[in-house]
């Protein structure tokens, strides 16, 4: 397992994983544009050099957000989720960013299992943001504690 800056050799994998995560995938082209803004990190996750999964992230004023992250489905609960949140935080951390912010799906609870179980906390509740669904709003204060 290793987690590399982004490279557009990747786009295709990405694309393909977000179509298989989400029911309104972000576009090629949103993807692209994200990995232009100098505000954003967006690293990917390889495992013998296939794309396995990506997070992006935007850090400001002592926040990061996690804007995107997946795990392509045959990758799925082999802690590469856990992997991508450990880089995550030690990104935010090397930034001296005191929170992490997502917002997730009141459905999934697969990745809010995850993201619970890592110590974020459910703060607020976004209503109707995924049209048709509420998503929860989650924080973790970063106490400087992680594990490589």
């Amino acid at each position: 397992m290793k987690i590399v800056n982004f490279s557009e050799r990747f786009l295709d994998d990405i694309v393909k994983i977000e179509k298989q995560s989400f029911t309104s995938p972000w576009t090629k082209e949103m993807l692209s544009d994200s990995a232009k803004n100098t505000a954003v990190k967006f690293k990917v996750l390889t495992e013998n050099k296939t794309v396995a999964g990506y997070y992006i992230i935007i850090m400001a004023a002592g926040e990061t957000e996690i804007l995107n992250l997946a795990i392509a489905p045959e990758f799925r609960r082999r802690s590469f989720g856990q992997a991508m949140l450990i880089d995550i935080k030690k990104e935010s951390i090397d930034r001296q960013s005191r929170f992490i912010f997502l917002e997730v799906r009141q459905s999934n609870t697969v990745a809010l299992n995850l993201y619970k179980s890592f110590g974020f906390k459910e703060i607020d509740i976004r209503k109707k943001y995924y049209k048709n669904e509420d998503a929860l709003v989650l924080r973790l204060i970063n106490d400087r504690k992680f594990t490589l």
